[in-house]
């Protein structure tokens, strides 16, 4: 065999050898580009599950928002006939006080669902959300407007337990319904916790309603980018 024909046979088996790497490179690029195009479909699949997560949770506690509506309203009804018949106690008979003493509580105050947000921010999927504004919108409703709402719930909550649990049995008995003093100074001062118990309850309300607008523009918000990303039919799941 003739020495051009040995480089020629060298050079074939390179040419062979240098094919069948560039093809195991060009596989292996495919391979882990598909991984990743893959892993990063997953993530952007589960930061829209998770959105239509929070999504039906927002919508939960807009529901339940009414319903605390409600028993803040009776609260300040019943607040407002114990600052009247606190007025003038020895005119009335305990019976007059019976009703309003016993629901005379802390009523339903708002506790917002965090779950879905707490995932979000956990996982990184706050970054795979495309409109950054709406991002923007949900960390101030959630960091800032919701954990205001939330401090002053427990706040409110603590004081109103405090009136009826420790204010209140100071001057009427719980078990035999009847009052345990005659001190119009103890009278007064119960007067004057339940009346300022009383504006903070008319203060709430407004709060809620101030929050309502909030949430129910951040459900819309939230509901048109998922409409816009496709994920109707999760966000319409997830409320259900």
């Amino acid at each position: 065999m003739t020495q051009d024909k040995l480089i020629n046979i060298d050079k074939n088996r390179l040419s062979k050898i240098l094919g069948e790497a560039a093809l195991i490179f060009v596989s292996v690029f495919i391979a882990i580009w598909l991984e990743s195009e893959w892993q990063n479909r997953a993530e952007e699949i589960a930061a829209k599950v998770s959105l239509s997560q929070l999504l039906a949770e927002l919508r939960a506690d807009q529901e339940f928002l009414e319903t605390v509506r409600l028993e803040q309203l009776a609260f300040v009804e019943t607040s407002g006939k114990l600052m009247m018949l606190l007025q003038n106690p020895e005119s009335l008979s305990k019976e007059s006080y019976q009703d309003d003493f016993e629901e005379y509580g802390s009523p339903i105050s708002v506790w917002p669902r965090r779950a879905a947000w707490t995932t979000m921010v956990s996982a990184g999927q706050l970054g795979l959300i495309e409109d950054k504004s709406l991002v923007a919108r949900l960390g101030d409703f959630y960091e800032h407007r919701q954990r205001r709402l939330i401090y002053n719930s427990e706040s409110y909550d603590l004081t109103v337990e405090k009136i009826a649990g420790e204010s209140i049995p100071e001057i009427w008995d719980y078990q035999h319904q009847e009052f345990l003093t005659s001190d119009y100074e103890k009278f007064a001062a119960l007067n004057g916790k339940i009346r300022w118990a009383n504006g903070w309850a008319h203060w709430y309300l407004e709060s809620l309603v101030g929050y309502n607008k909030d949430l129910s523009k951040l459900i819309v918000d939230v509901e048109k980018y998922l409409q816009d990303h496709g994920a109707v039919a999760s966000a319409n799941d997830q409320s259900s």
